[in-house]
């Protein structure tokens, strides 16, 4: 039996706890303002919809076989939400929640929530997309940035603002918002400076060691500091010879054709990297240009593995040279976690 949203919601599971707090903020908002909540709702659907909150008052309105002097109508709706700690949603379950949403609603929406990794979501939903408009649904994936950023968006009251505060802080404090774009990598990168320098920082895709996760910034390691900070444009996955290839994920908007293409010539200016790449897929990190800076390890010894993590380092930055400036002169102990 399903439960009502409340405020002393005793779920153990996480994934029921943040759907609990999503809808919440929701239910708070629409006792408060109904116009606001149809205007989050309307905001964070890609097509174009008409919700209208509450009774329509017309007079002389003509209906099938009358004209009743007063009509009073309020179109029925149903909203769906699928939350997800991670992105694993699955075509299945999608379908069956599709169905599940009442036929005898005008207008249906179920919107699909997470941190998704990837921008993409067009692509990622394209399948399940398709399915959506034979049931009629409006199939609308969501990130819960763009939740949180709708919801700050639209008319409320103080006492509403300060809870959305806290609801953001918690999506923080749990990972659900996108720290990617505050992450720096530092990865070890002695033997490929002149290949970062030109742009591009590459290694084996085969998982494992050489798995990295989404990152803003990189940082080249070498002789105990980093002595640039890039920004990282995009991954891309390169396949055995330069074929199969696939943007990963994508942080400055240019296009997959062309940041493939950047990919592929940056193999090709090394003999050596076109060598590997016939046995060997790669993962080529397009950068843009280094800034100078000089982020020291104080301690003894080199790095114990080949990459390091700075979460939220750059939470305070705009872009890789105000980060290169802020870690000028400073160590890695300052930072770490």
């Amino acid at each position: 039996m399903g439960r009502e949203v409340s405020l002393f919601s005793d779920y153990h599971s996480k994934e029921n706890s943040l759907t609990n707090y999503c809808g919440l903020i929701l239910k708070l908002l629409y006792r408060e303002h109904p116009e606001s909540f149809a205007e989050v709702v309307t905001s964070l659907v890609d097509d174009e919809i008409d919700l209208t909150i509450g009774p329509v008052f017309r007079q002389q309105k003509k209906a099938s076989s009358s004209i009743p002097d007063l009509s009073i109508v309020q179109r029925a709706f149903a909203i769906f939400f699928e939350t997800k700690l991670d992105d694993w949603f699955y075509s299945n379950q999608i379908c069956r929640h599709m169905e599940g949403l009442s036929d005898k609603a005008e207008l249906r929406i179920l919107f699909l929530l997470c941190n998704f990794e990837t921008d993409d979501l067009e692509k990622r939903f394209a399948k399940e997309r398709k399915q959506a408009d034979n049931c009629g649904v409006v199939l609308q994936p969501t990130s819960f940035q763009d939740f949180v950023g709708t919801l700050e968006s639209v008319k409320s009251s103080d006492a509403f603002k300060a809870m959305l505060e806290e609801f953001k802080v918690y999506l923080d404090r749990n990972g659900h918002l996108p720290r990617w774009k505050s992450l720096l990598d530092v990865t070890s990168c002695k033997r490929s400076m002149d290949e970062v320098r030109a742009g591009a920082y590459m290694c084996p895709d085969t998982g494992g060691a050489y798995s990295h996760r989404r990152a803003k910034y990189f940082g080249p390691y070498g002789w105990k500091q980093v002595d640039a900070i890039h920004e990282i444009r995009a991954l891309v996955a390169v396949g055995l010879d330069q074929k199969d290839c696939a943007v990963r994920w994508e942080n400055v908007a240019h296009g997959n054709d062309s940041l493939v293409a950047d990919a592929i010539a940056a193999i090709r200016s090394s003999d050596h990297r076109a060598k590997e790449n016939k046995d060997t897929p790669l993962q080529v990190f397009l950068l843009g240009p280094g800034h100078e800076t000089a982020f020291r390890k104080s301690t003894s010894g080199g790095m114990w593995q080949s990459k390091k993590y700075f979460w939220d380092i750059a939470a305070d930055c705009a872009n890789a040279q105000e980060l290169a400036a802020k870690l000028k002169g400073r160590t890695w102990e300052e930072f770490d976690e």
